[in-house]
């Protein structure tokens, strides 16, 4: 009997001849993926971890010449920095590695290996937790919406899933404002949509042609598409859809004199309690208000919009000390309508009352006792 061994790409085959009969003695395929490994973050591919031994020729300086990652099937190179880490190379993208696509790792002319990025399961799904303002009576010169979602979510996407519907039925072109790229805080969980400011403004081209985006005592729909894509690939457990009607133009600044506050009491960790008598940003409320002690110092602690943002609570990170404190808020805080402290978003400059103001700040004292 004799032995006749055949390289077959990553297949080696012996080839067993006796008694005038072919047959195979063994057959073994490598792996495909040439053991290259995916690096997981908060369930997100955040790199390739390619095994050093598998491209022992390739110097560290060389790294990003001679190593190449590309999506399978397209001859684009991928962007990203190679690096060592332990006994392996670390690819991270530029652009996140996506659930469900196959990507390829060459040594310069040569395939090294495949991988695939494996999908979510089924039911592991981002979630819309919230719209903001939410309220239900919406100013008709109203500026801002708020999507607050669990996870990060794909850029890019609201014109295709998110729309609003007049009285049920129309829907309405060009509410919000096209934005590119999209308003999303650091970790894409939070979008601000703007509704064409253009159009909000009085006297402007787009408001003369095509008048406010909302009008006084209709009622309105904010859908959102449950098959919205979160930066993995999988899209919302379920369709969301908020109701509000809208009530007239709100053009007076908001006014921190009138507020109320409710001081807590001294060795206590309660919250400092803040009513403001009408609803404000939600997101500059969690920005613009800060607690000064006496000594000048800010207080560390987290802001927290309550009662339909018509109040903020401040949960102090250290119990209350007896004594003076300021409440300083940054004028650049508005209420629904885009007006802040200093001015109104649309101000009719022919009366004589309502002149501008440049301050920066507006404080107000309170007394821990």
């Amino acid at each position: 009997m004799s032995g006749i061994y055949k390289q077959c790409g990553y297949v080696l085959i012996r080839l067993c001849i006796g008694c005038n009969l072919i047959f195979f003695v063994s057959c073994q395929q490598a792996t495909d993926d040439a053991g290259i490994r995916i690096r997981w973050a908060d369930k997100r591919a955040t790199g390739l971890l390619i095994p050093r031994q598998f491209a022992p020729a390739v110097s560290t300086d060389s790294l990003s010449q001679q190593l190449i990652v590309r999506l399978a099937g397209n001859e684009t190179t991928m962007l990203g920095q190679f690096q060592l880490v332990d006994d392996n190379i670390l690819f991270e993208p530029l652009i996140p590695l996506t659930r469900g696509l196959h990507y390829t790792v060459w040594v310069r002319d040569k395939r090294l290996g495949e991988i695939i990025i494996p999908g979510l399961n089924a039911d592991d799904k981002p979630t819309l937790l919230a719209i903001y303002p939410t309220q239900d009576s919406l100013p008709e010169n109203l500026l801002k919406i708020y999507m607050h979602f669990s996870r990060p979510m794909r850029e890019g996407q609201s014109p295709k899933y998110v729309a609003v519907l007049k009285n049920r039925t129309d829907t309405l072109p060009g509410v919000f404002l096209d934005l590119q790229p999209e308003l999303w805080n650091a970790d894409r969980t939070l979008l601000t949509l703007w509704l064409d400011p253009g159009r909000i403004k009085r006297d402007l081209q787009p408001n003369k042609q095509l008048g406010t985006p909302l009008q006084t005592g209709v009622s309105y729909q904010v859908v959102v598409s449950a098959n919205w894509p979160d930066a993995q690939g999988a899209t919302l457990g379920r369709g969301t859809t908020k109701a509000f009607v809208t009530v007239p133009r709100d053009s007076l600044s908001p006014d921190p004199h009138q507020w109320a506050i409710q001081p807590p009491k001294q060795g206590s960790i309660d919250p400092l309690k803040i009513t403001f008598g009408e609803p404000l940003d939600y997101s500059l409320l969690t920005e613009t208000l800060h607690i000064i002690d006496e000594e000048g110092r800010t207080l560390a602690g987290k802001w927290q919009p309550v009662n339909e943002e018509r109040s903020g609570v401040f949960d102090p990170a250290m119990p209350w000390k007896a004594g003076p404190y300021r409440l300083k808020i940054e004028s650049r805080l508005e209420d629904l309508a885009g007006n802040n402290l200093n001015r109104p978003f649309d101000r009719d400059i022919t009366r004589k009352n309502t002149s501008p103001t440049t301050r920066p700040f507006v404080d107000i004292l309170f007394r821990v006792k």
